[in-house]
């Protein structure tokens, strides 16, 4: 028969070889976080959404070119098409180390207010392509979009997609209605 005050013994040198490992193993892992946060796993679920999209139209592209931080004398030998500039901000949630592709597409609106068809070659156009680096992340870009065609009514529609091959969104919006 066993030794019960042996077995008091075994247990208490148990439980006080985890009270000391536990510590040690959650202070060094708190501590390989701070160093390196990227090995942190993100925990919750995962979004991502448009915070914002103002559109400027009326805009040069070289105008847009030197804001974006282009030399002048680089924009100046750019042709001056007009267009509109879209100013588009995003957070993600849980995305850390995925390439997220952000696209637009400029839409005619009809008269009576409703959406037409989407500008022929301006569907889907690459924004950009974002991979945060951090759980939660938010950015935004400067976009320019090519007005073609003057005075008549338009909307950009911004998507993020999960991947380049457009069949998992996760995020749309779409820009006021602008005059081009």
């Amino acid at each position: 028969m066993a030794d019960p005050a042996a077995s008091r013994g075994r247990i208490t040198r148990l439980l006080g070889a985890v009270a000391i490992i536990v510590p040690i193993l959650v202070g060094a892992t708190t501590l390989a976080f701070s160093w390196k946060p990227g090995l942190k796993p993100c925990l919750g679920d995962t979004d991502a959404s448009f915070t914002g999209a103002p559109v400027f139209p009326h805009v040069g592209f070289r105008d847009h070119l030197i804001r974006e931080g282009t030399p002048r004398e680089e924009a100046a030998k750019e042709d001056n098409i007009r267009g509109a500039e879209v100013r588009f901000s995003y957070k993600t949630n849980g995305f850390r180390g995925k390439r997220l592709v952000i696209t637009w597409s400029l839409v005619r609106v009809e008269r009576d207010g409703t959406l037409g068809a989407v500008v022929r070659g301006e569907d889907r156009a690459l924004a950009r392509v974002v991979t945060p680096d951090s759980c939660s992340e938010a950015g935004g870009k400067d976009l320019f979009v090519p007005i073609l065609t003057p005075g008549k009514r338009y909307r950009v529609v911004l998507e993020m997609y999960r991947s380049a091959s457009f069949d998992d969104r996760l995020a749309l919006t779409e820009t006021d209605i602008f005059r081009g």
